[in-house]
């Protein structure tokens, strides 16, 4: 390492002007202590130094912090320049003799050489003589080549002039020149226009575009085949598929299953953006934060779905949160390889010694994106979207003639809530153990607030059983309800592509705390909900061989013993995606003394991706409570106004 060796300032000045001189001797006797004139100008950092010191020297004084020895980085201009532990500068430019880099390298003290002999590392006489040439030429120390600008350069000067109509040909036809070689005869118009068509927009010229072209003899005929092409809505499609293999568009999800999934927005917004020329800043910041944007447009969220093309794994074993990970590395490698022009990946396991980014970049980029909720975002066509306006402001109108015909409505509100919150029921939130094997390979995750999401693969039909142990001597009722969450579907509450679902059945046994084994039954007197659909048969084709009818509605379906019918929430556009709530009123009270022990079933056999009626699939984000109250109210989960 760099460290200087604890030896008197007199012995340690004597043994280096020592090791110079011998050094020196040495490069007299190879013939190379003297740079020719002009030689230092050819020295390049990257080709001719980096190399040496990667080689040589990065293993201990480079990126690895914990590897690193003498506080000594070489790697980084800041530490080449700068001092070790020893308080020496490592290279001090036009100087070797002040750089202690160099002196390290030359002398002949092994204490002190580099690199250590354990290391079995040994600089060649050439190398030796670089790194004193590259200082003596000033010691430019380059960043990465990737982030050098373009310089230009002398347009080279060819034989046949008349050849050459723009710059890139004079570079071609000086090449072409070197090796002895002639241009290619020109191609003749219909040629021409058969590689500008097939380039521009994929496809080849038909055969009145040929015509056309062929008789019109104007300078301009080609400029103006050109500009047919680039506003042709066919450039956006051919050019998009380039950004599109770079964004890993794909309809379908990859992995087992590899189900369909409607991208199609995403694919549309690339090749509209290439049609109408976006500016290719914007086209980059709405892909990557279209959302965030201030007052963002549906067409800038749909842009963030170059995000949202990561494969999705829903088989029964996987871990959510694992492939949360996999598809965020994905999508930094997107980032890295489409839009910065690097592969990155590497720094997701370490800093390498040539990657110009490191581990703390690419975590410190990798934070900016592991914020986000995964759930897709509604998304209408233009048509639809016209009829969502019809309606919200068909909404509004209703709206305001009810406030109109009731001035009144905002202390008649509060004075309904104040009522509410002096007469709602009191409920106690459990917290029930998910049984690993009754879930269907659906993972159910447990939040802080006591609310379970349901996440991963969404199984056709499983019913899940919840245990739980309350205190309580006597439990009356059950509350369900069903919360929104950002990482479910339009916000949930359920797992459908609406965000809606539907519970077949709910199902409680119960046993004394100190007799686990006396588990019986619980039956329900009851059922309410604050939402109570009307009816819908479902004609199911996967779940159901014997092709019987499946039925969603009210909540007493859910408490009605039959597997075909269940409780829907799906009570059209505009109100599906609420939080609801249902009260499961026992039959008979359940009193132990010492506690009970609750095993709680929630059938569901109504959703799953492979469902033919996806409209209900199962619950996503769920809360389960317990009250002693005799007699619960139903009351929305939080009460508010609701549209009509």
């Amino acid at each position: 390492m760099f460290t200087r060796a604890r030896i008197p300032l007199s012995l340690a000045t004597a043994r280096k002007s020592f090791a110079l001189a011998a050094i020196l001797a040495t490069f007299a006797c190879l013939g190379v202590n003297s740079i020719p004139a002009g030689e230092t100008d050819t020295i390049d950092f990257d080709r001719d130094v980096r190399p040496i010191l990667s080689n040589h020297c990065f293993q201990c004084h480079g990126p690895d912090e914990a590897r690193r020895k003498g506080k000594l980085r070489l790697d980084t201009a800041d530490g080449t320049f700068g001092t070790g532990e020893s308080g020496e500068h490592a290279v001090v430019p036009r100087d070797p003799a002040a750089s202690e880099l160099y002196l390290r390298i030359t002398t002949t003290d092994p204490d002190s050489r580099m690199p250590p002999a354990k290391t079995g590392k040994i600089l060649k006489s050439e190398e030796i003589h670089r790194i004193k040439m590259w200082i003596e030429s000033g010691a430019s120390y380059k960043r990465h080549w990737a982030f050098d600008p373009p310089k230009p350069v002398d347009i080279p000067k060819t034989r046949r002039a008349d050849w050459t109509r723009n710059t890139i040909d004079a570079f071609i036809l000086d090449r072409l020149e070197k090796e002895g070689l002639e241009p290619s005869p020109e191609a003749d118009k219909t040629t021409l226009l058969r590689r500008l068509s097939l380039d521009l927009i994929g496809l080849p010229p038909t055969i009145a575009e040929v015509d056309a072209f062929l008789a019109d003899t104007s300078a301009d005929a080609y400029e103006k085949q050109v500009d047919r092409l680039l506003a042709s809505p066919h450039y956006g499609e051919r050019w998009g598929r380039v950004w599109l293999d770079a964004a890993r568009y794909a309809d379908s999800d990859g992995f087992e299953k590899d189900k369909p999934r409607d991208a199609w927005f995403y694919r549309d917004w690339v090749v509209a953006a290439l049609n109408r020329d976006t500016p290719y800043n914007q086209f980059i910041i709405e892909q990557l934060a279209g959302d965030l944007l201030e007052n963002p447009t549906q067409d800038q969220i749909v842009a963030t779905g170059y995000l949202r093309n990561s494969m999705i794994n829903e088989e029964g074993g996987v871990d959510p949160e694992q492939f949360r990970m996999e598809a965020m590395f994905d999508r930094m490698d997107a980032i890295g390889k489409g839009i910065l022009g690097l592969t990155i990946q590497c720094a997701q396991c370490h800093s390498h010694k040539y990657d110009p980014i490191g581990q703390d970049d690419y975590y410190r980029m990798f934070a900016f994106l592991n914020n986000c909720a995964e759930a897709n975002v509604r998304v209408y066509t233009a048509e639809e979207d016209r009829t969502r306006v019809g309606l919200l402001q068909r909404i509004d109108a209703i709206n305001a003639a009810w406030k109109a015909d009731h001035p009144d409505w905002k202390s008649r509100i509060a004075e309904w809530e104040k009522r509410i919150a002096a007469d709602r029921t009191v409920w106690t939130v459990i917290r029930p153990v998910v049984d690993d094997i009754s879930n269907g390979g659906q993972k159910y995750l447990l939040l802080d607030d006591g609310s379970i999401l349901a996440q991963g693969y969404a199984p056709t039909k499983h019913k899940v059983k919840l245990t739980v142990r309350v205190d309580r001597p006597r439990v009356e009722g059950f509350r369900l309800e069903l919360l929104l969450d950002a990482n479910l579907p339009a916000g949930g509450p359920g797992r459908s592509i609406d965000g809606t679902c539907a519970l077949t059945e709910f199902q409680v046994e119960s046993a004394p705390a100190n007799a686990p084994e006396k588990r019986a039954p619980v039956k329900f007197q009851a059922a309410l909900a604050d939402v109570n659909p009307i009816e819908t048969e479902l004609d199911s084709i996967y779940n159901d061989r014997s092709n019987r009818r499946r039925t969603t509605g009210p909540i007493p379906l859910a408490i009605d013993g039959k597997d075909e019918t269940a409780w829907g929430v799906d009570v059209g556009a505009g109100r599906r995606n609420q939080p609801r709530e249902a009260i499961f009123l026992a039959e008979k009270p359940i009193e132990n003394a010492e506690g009970t022990i609750l095993t709680i079933y929630l059938a569901q056999n109504h959703g799953g991706w492979n469902s033919d009626d996806n409209q209900t699939n199962n619950l996503g984000r769920f809360r389960l409570s317990i009250t002693e109250h005799a007699d619960p109210l139903i009351v929305p989960v939080s009460p508010r106004i609701r549209s009509i």
